[in-house]
């Protein structure tokens, strides 16, 4: 499989498990946090799955989409330490 074979599949997978979020969103009511947090996922989603069709003309996205789920991550083993 080729290179970009492999990061459309990756693209796609993430896409959708971005925008799985989606369910969470529509069944919380209380905590705004969560939903502006998980609204920006299922957004984000949307525009993977885009970019899954022509990777290489958005590579500004999928590295944005990597370092901030990276940022994220840290900020959330800092914050449970």
């Amino acid at each position: 499989m080729s290179r970009e074979r492999a990061l459309k599949v990756v693209l796609v997978l993430v896409g959708f498990l971005f925008l799985a979020t989606v369910y969470p969103l529509v069944q919380l009511h209380e905590e705004e946090t969560l939903q502006m947090m998980l609204s920006i996922y299922v957004t984000l989603g949307i525009f993977l799955l885009l970019a899954s069709r022509n990777p290489s003309a958005n590579r500004s996205l999928i590295a944005f989409t990597a370092w901030s789920s990276f940022a994220h991550a840290a900020v959330m083993a800092v914050g449970i330490a």
